[in-house]
Formats: C-alpha cells, sequence, structure tokens
C-alpha cells in the first residue's frame, strides 16, 4: 500500500503548471511547485505546509509580498497601484525554470539512502524546495519569519517516521 506522501511527480509538476499559468508566468518555478504541494493536503507535505499555517493563500501573500518588496529595492513602489486582477495567459507548455529543476534534484538528493525505496514522497520534494538558500521562495518565506531550516527538520522526521 502507497504511503500518502508518495505522489505521482507529473501530477505535482501538472499542478504547478496550472499555478504558473494563473499567476501569467511563462515557466514553472520553484514557488509554483511550493503553492501545487500546499493545495494536496491528503499528501504529507501538503498536510505539513497547512499546519504550519502554510496553506495556498498564506503562499501566494507572501510571494506577493517578496514580488513587492523585490520591485522596491530597484525603485518601483506598487503604493497607490493595483496590479490588474487577471493576468495574461500563458498558452502552450510550460518550461521548468532552473529553480523547479533545482528543487527537483534536491528532492531526488533528499530520497537517495532509503535502501530500495526509490520513491518520491512529497516530503522529499518539500525539502528540494526548501533547501534553497536564496530565492523567491526563500525570501518570501522569510518575510512571514517561517523557519525554513525547522521545516525541513520535520519534512525529514515525517521521513524517518514513514520509513
Amino acid at each position: 500500500m502507497a504511503s500518502q506522501g508518495v505522489m505521482d511527480i507529473r501530477k505535482i509538476v501538472a499542478l504547478a503548471r496550472g499555478e504558473a499559468r494563473a499567476l501569467g508566468s511563462s515557466r514553472i518555478e520553484a514557488e509554483h511547485l511550493l503553492l501545487a504541494l500546499a493545495s494536496q493536503p491528503r499528501l504529507s507535505a501538503g498536510r505539513l505546509l497547512t499546519d504550519t499555517g502554510l496553506d495556498p493563500a498564506t503562499i501566494r501573500e507572501a510571494l506577493d509580498l517578496e514580488f513587492a518588496r523585490s520591485l522596491g529595492a530597484v525603485g518601483i513602489v506598487l503604493h497607490g497601484f493595483a496590479l490588474p486582477d487577471a493576468r495574461l495567459s500563458v498558452l502552450g507548455g510550460l518550461p521548468l525554470a532552473r529553480s523547479a529543476k533545482l528543487a527537483l534534484q534536491r528532492a531526488i538528493k533528499a530520497r537517495t539512502g532509503r535502501g530500495h525505496d526509490r520513491r518520491l514522497d512529497s516530503l522529499h520534494l518539500l525539502i528540494g524546495i526548501l533547501g534553497a538558500e536564496g530565492g523567491t521562495v526563500a525570501r518570501a518565506l522569510a518575510l512571514i519569519e517561517v523557519d525554513r531550516d525547522a521545516l525541513i527538520a520535520e519534512a525529514q522526521a515525517g521521513l524517518q517516521r514513514a520509513a
């Protein structure tokens, strides 16, 4: 019987593609993978994110805050301006951006050392996403005072319990 954390990576990438399209992105980034995991409470990573207060709405708010802060760093202030509600639709397939590829590589690396079990758990992907020292996800989570290291430790503990 498969664990509730084991996922079909193609399904998560498809969900992330939907998140990227909804946000008007031309590539699937690590933040889209994070939103996809958070939208799946039946997966162990989705449950962990929700249990720590990181539901999709909270993550989107953190990403919006990070976007505004990043623009502010180069002198663009959004105060008094509203971004359009509807984003431009992106047609065609969306490729994985470097941040998503690196998150997947870190997930595979986190999976090693588990004996013959080669399945990729949603917690592996969460560890891969959170493992980036910099980038949009790290900055957004820092802005809302999320301890990425503690969240990684909780994900690793969840993997140990499932083993």
